[in-house]
């Protein structure tokens, strides 16, 4: 029983007040103290571009976890403080930055980097940093999960190597950019008519046709995002997604570089790769080698579950399987961490096998 008095005692000058008293206060928190405990933060060349990895996990021998962030150029690693916790008693979970993103971003020449902006090249460094891992932890296999942009990336990786990988889950799965933008245009034309509210109406309607054809228009894109999230879209029952765009703030894991850093990465991406995402497509994909596992936001306005839901229907998988949630838009592990901790108990851990040994 923990004694109500025991911070009495504490002169009120050494109580934690300023930002970076709050970030020591979640970074002890969050500090894995079990003797089989892995906390590392390194940078890896994986096609021969410094990304910065992070691994952390209770217990080594556990079964590894490969996370793709979205975006494109939207890493997770600074807000994973929030929800990514109690995975780790599970799992090894790596997550990285991916090249031009986050940390990785000042690691290289922006202008060294244009040649290799395609889905492509993203899928080859997933591949690479799962040969990485597997071979350090001697594991057969890892799993992978892949959020918004990052489910592109995944689905490709696991499609050029399937060996390397024992399960896949999505989280925002994205599979016809075309197709998800009309959807998403859909959602937020009918929600503004909905509300009454006839500015956005008026602003959604200028955006016709959406997306149209050829590179996405960024101006169109955001000002299509503005209204998605004002509706719930991005974050359920919420008109903006703060908490997690501002969420590095109290990162153990990011200073002000580092923030200045994923800022620049995220407008690089959005200058440079969003244009082009218009021609993505998954919907050739007609079979998958290994289980997969959807996690899907029942107000998801950015990644609409209509066209996942047509695309899952005719796929051939040893395992398809979709998690409903139904409080989230596209932050499902943000929104309902619980709920998220436990369907990734009940449908990916069944598919994990245990690290072969222990690191050395």
């Amino acid at each position: 029983m923990t004694d109500p008095g025991a911070d009495q005692d504490r002169p009120e000058d050494e109580r934690p007040t300023s930002t970076a008293d709050l970030v020591a206060v979640i970074r002890e928190l969050g500090r894995l103290t079990t003797p089989g405990a892995i906390d590392e933060r390194r940078v890896i060349e994986l096609g021969g571009v410094p990304q910065v990895v992070s691994v952390r996990g209770r217990d080594r021998r556990n079964p590894i976890m490969i996370i793709v962030h979205g975006g494109p150029g939207t890493p997770l690693s600074g807000t994973s403080w929030m929800w990514q916790r109690p995975l780790e008693e599970y799992f090894t979970v790596v997550q990285y930055d991916q090249r031009g993103a986050g940390r990785s971003f000042r690691l290289s020449d922006p202008d060294r980097l244009h040649d290799d902006l395609h889905l492509a090249r993203y899928a080859r460094d997933t591949v690479e940093l799962a040969e990485v891992v597997r071979s350090e932890f001697g594991a057969d296999q890892v799993t992978v999960a892949g959020h918004s942009w990052g489910t592109a990336v995944a689905v490709e990786a696991v499609l050029a190597r399937p060996e390397l990988f024992s399960a896949y889950l999505g989280i925002g799965q994205v599979v016809s950019v075309a197709a998800g933008e009309r959807a998403s245009w859909d959602w937020v034309r009918a929600e503004a008519e909905r509300r009454g509210d006839p500015t956005a109406q008026a602003e959604l309607d200028a955006l016709l046709p959406y997306p149209g054809t050829g590179p996405l228009d960024l101006g169109k894109v955001i000002t299509e995002r503005t209204w998605v999230q004002r509706f719930g879209g991005f974050a359920a029952g919420r008109a903006d997604g703060d908490y997690f765009t501002d969420g590095d703030l109290l990162s153990p894991d990011y200073d002000d570089d580092d923030r200045d850093s994923s800022l620049a990465g995220n407008e690089f991406h959005a200058r440079h790769l969003l244009p082009t995402l218009n021609e993505l497509d998954l919907t050739q994909v007609k079979s998958f080698p290994i289980p997969i596992i959807q996690f899907l936001g029942r107000h998801d306005g950015m990644t609409p579950t209509g066209p996942v839901i047509t695309w899952l229907d005719t796929l051939q998988a040893p395992a398809v399987i979709i998690e409903w949630f139904e409080d989230s838009a596209h932050l499902p592990m943000f929104e309902e961490p619980g709920h998220f901790l436990i369907a990734v108990l009940k449908h990916l851990l069944p598919h994990a096998g245990p690290a072969g040994r222990n690191r050395v």
